[in-house]
C-alpha cells in the first residue's frame, strides 16, 4: 500500500487530517476491491441467470442496464467467456439466441 504524507495541522475539532484521512482512504481502498469483485462476477451470473431461464428484460432490470446495454454486454462478454471455455458452444449460441432472438439466418 502507498504511504500517505498528510500534515498534521489541526483541524476544527482537533483531529489531525492524517487521523482523517488515512481510515477513509483504507476505506475507499477495500470497497472499490469488493466492487471489482462484484462486477467481476457479472458475466457469470448474468450468463447463468439467462441460460436458466430468466427473461433479458429481467435481468437487465436487476443488473441496472437497458436492454440495449444489457445486449452489448452480453455480446462481449459471451464471446470472451466462450474464448475462455468457460461457456460452451452450445451455451453460447442459447445466450446470444436469448437476448438478441433466434438467429435468422
Amino acid at each position: 500500500m502507498a504511504k500517505w504524507t498528510i500534515k498534521d495541522a489541526k483541524g476544527p475539532d482537533q483531529q489531525t487530517r492524517a487521523e482523517i484521512v488515512y481510515p477513509a482512504v483504507v476505506r475507499l481502498v477495500a470497497d472499490t476491491r469488493s466492487v471489482r469483485q462484484i462486477l467481476g462476477r457479472r458475466p457469470a451470473l448474468v450468463a447463468e441467470a439467462l441460460l436458466g431461464g430468466a427473461m433479458p428484460e429481467q435481468v437487465a432490470e436487476a443488473v441496472g442496464l437497458d436492454l440495449d446495454e444489457l445486449r452489448q454486454a452480453v455480446g462481449r462478454w459471451a464471446v470472451r467467456r466462450q474464448r475462455e471455455g468457460r461457456l460452451t458452444d452450445d451455451q453460447y449460441t442459447d445466450l446470444i439466441n436469448t437476448v438478441f432472438g433466434p438467429s435468422r439466418w
